[in-house]
């Protein structure tokens, strides 16, 4: 008599998954295991966070010494814990974060997304995410401050003073000074000034000016298309408006309230590296997994051996 065929309804289907010995489907267990794990700690910072990615990973030094490569930087909604506050917020109010004055946000370079962005698997995306500080928010038509710190991470928090484009020498170099504001008490004309290349331009600032632990601001000709922040790096010279470039040619806008992603709020370092390496830490997961269940199986194969052979003496 033939025997019956196994049950194919949902429930056997799932037994038979969680009880085969093969080592395919338990391959899959392992896998649907991570996943699950995976799945259920998105979740969690999901819900704790209000924001997707809920982590991103610093890819440049353009953050150091308050952020650096490798770090996972955990990210909440912009008003999470405390309304977003700019460098200008924090300096009246006192407020610091990672170093320096104000909030560091998440955004989306010029509102930039696609479906991996979407999915929040940033590091499939076409163009990630930027990382960088809020200084300040400036309205539609309003000139577009730049901020400028020559002394980059190694001197924060800066003190950024108000400075403007005073004339332009015959070569076409533009002079900053201090504008209507007294010059510096110690400012003496003549003295050796500091140069500076801004996106392909050379300025220069009186060398009497460049006061340690001081940063500079001054508001270029250029007008805001739109309301947004002012963004810097922590170790970059200028802030980020009209002196980057997101594909080449188009340069960063002032960021719009939709295309901040949210702020950090807290950098755990190198755990970030993994992420980074997202590729070749599949495999080597992958291959881990494979080599334990072939570990599992041959262990298997031993106990079974050993069991044979106390079977035979018994008999014997």
């Amino acid at each position: 008599m033939a025997e019956p065929a196994p049950s194919r309804d949902i429930r056997s289907l799932i037994g038979q998954f969680r009880t085969s010995d093969h080592w395919a489907v338990s391959l899959a267990r392992d896998v649907v295991w991570v996943i699950a794990v995976v799945g259920s700690i998105a979740l969690f910072l999901w819900l704790v966070c209000g924001t997707w990615p809920a982590v991103v990973t610093i890819e440049s030094g353009s953050m150091i010494p308050n952020m650096n490569v490798g770090d996972l930087v955990v990210v909440v909604d912009k008003d999470r814990f405390g309304e977003l506050q700019t460098w200008d917020e924090g300096k009246v109010s006192g407020y610091q974060k990672f170093g320096d004055y104000g909030d560091v946000i998440i955004y989306r370079s010029n509102g930039y997304t696609d479906f991996w962005m979407s999915a929040g698997l940033l590091p499939l995306a076409s163009r990630h995410p930027i990382i960088h500080r809020a200084m300040t928010w400036t309205e539609a038509g309003d000139p577009v401050p730049l901020y400028l710190n020559p002394y980059r991470g190694s001197v924060t928090p800066a003190g950024y003073l108000p400075l403007n484009i005073s004339g332009t020498t015959a070569e076409g170099t533009g002079i900053l000074s201090v504008g209507a504001a007294a010059p510096p008490a110690n400012f003496t004309p003549g003295t050796q000034d500091y140069t500076m290349k801004i996106a392909g331009k050379y300025y220069i600032l009186p060398s009497a000016s460049v006061v340690p632990g001081m940063g500079y601001i001054w508001n270029e000709p250029d007008v805001s298309p739109h309301g947004g922040y002012i963004t810097k790096g922590d170790n970059n010279q200028v802030s980020d408006q009209d002196t980057l470039s997101v594909d080449g040619s188009t340069t960063i806008e002032p960021v719009q309230e939709d295309w901040v992603i949210g702020k950090a709020l807290v950098a755990i370092p190198l755990i970030g590296l993994l992420p980074l390496h997202i590729g070749p830490v599949i495999v080597v997961v992958i291959i881990l997994l494979g080599l334990h269940e072939l570990w599992l199986r041959r262990k298997e194969e031993e106990e079974k051996k050993q069991l044979s052979k106390k079977g035979k003496k018994r008999q014997k």
